[in-house]
């Protein structure tokens, strides 16, 4: 059995690092995964370009030798005029192509011109399988395409966190990336300005460490290599302020009491679900624990979806052996 895996791998994006590692422990051992990587060379496995002049004549060969392609992580956002074309685009050629696409643990959003949600909505539609990691992404879904989609939740909870105990004057985790648009430099600013803690920034990419120290100078950044380093870390920590989805997720799920810079609706709503704040809701105080009925319920929903990847791969290779 191929499998072909899209998405923005191989560009030192911790989430999106996990998520691939992740799928590929889901996947039998036999099966070859074919990866769209940013850089090649580190991502290791078979791997084809995901932009450049021969990104879409490797792809279309990809789908010609490959059995189905999975669309996982951060799909159909609008905030580029990429991140919504590389993904329909490549969907609507998969099922043009006969190499079936799904998405698995895939976020969809946000999607507010009406033009991207023309071109979603064409390229879901072909689209039979869905697993979303999210409320939001299913309720897109469900507009876009009518049909309901199987509510399952993002791969990094298939690593095992252990929730520690509140150390009291410990550091304050802080992660940012790069955004352009919002006044969430504001209001982290207001935050921090208000801290009586050391700052310790935490890198989920290599860019995020230009705007830790912009906003927090004198912190020291460490850059954790994989998400289950990233949660371990969170032990030294007492109170986390995170902006990467990714990021919140591992010091939500590490027992951490935080609050999330909701830049967009994914990370908002991550704060709704987990029942914590977001900046921008509250400047000074109220850092929370995830509650615990969110993390037992993202728990089921990795074993239903983790079930329900099972079975469809399994129709893959049957399909593949007729």
């Amino acid at each position: 059995m191929k499998i072909l895996l899209c998405g923005f791998f191989g560009e030192g994006n911790l989430g999106d690092e996990t998520i691939l590692q992740a799928i590929r422990q889901q996947l039998p051992d036999s099966c070859s995964l074919t990866i769209t990587s940013g850089h090649l060379s580190s991502i290791g496995g078979q791997s084809i370009r995901r932009r450049g002049m021969l990104a879409w004549p490797a792809f279309i060969q990809a789908l010609l030798e490959n059995d189905a392609a999975i669309f996982s992580g951060g799909i159909l956002q609008d905030w580029s005029f990429e991140g919504v074309t590389f993904f329909a685009l490549r969907m609507i050629a998969a099922s043009m192509l006969r190499c079936e696409p799904a998405l698995w643990g895939a976020g969809i959003g946000p999607l507010r011109s009406p033009g991207g949600k023309k071109l979603a909505s064409r390229a879901l539609k072909r689209v039979n399988t869905a697993w979303l990691r999210d409320d939001a992404s299913n309720r897109i879904y469900q507009e876009l395409t009518g049909n309901a989609a199987g509510e399952g939740t993002d791969w990094s909870w298939l690593f095992p966190v252990t929730a520690r105990p509140q150390r009291e004057n410990a550091p304050m985790a802080l992660n940012l990336r790069q955004w352009e648009t919002g006044d969430w430099r504001s209001q982290v600013a207001h935050q921090l300005r208000h801290s009586q803690r050391q700052i310790v920034g935490m890198a989920a990419r290599r860019s995020d460490i230009d705007v830790i120290k912009e906003l927090a100078p004198n912190a020291s950044v460490i850059h954790p290599a994989t998400f289950s380093e990233f949660a371990d870390s969170c032990r030294n920590f007492s109170l986390g302020l995170a902006m990467r989805f990714h990021a919140a997720l591992a010091m939500l799920r590490a027992g951490l009491p935080v609050k999330l810079v909701a830049y967009d609706s994914k990370v908002s709503e991550l704060a709704k679900a987990a029942g914590v704040l977001t900046v921008a809701e509250n400047h000074i105080s109220g850092f929370k624990q995830a509650d615990t009925v969110f993390i037992a319920g993202e728990q089921k929903k990795l074993s239903l979806m983790q079930d329900a990847f099972t079975g469809w791969v399994r129709n893959i290779e049957a399909n593949r052996r007729r």
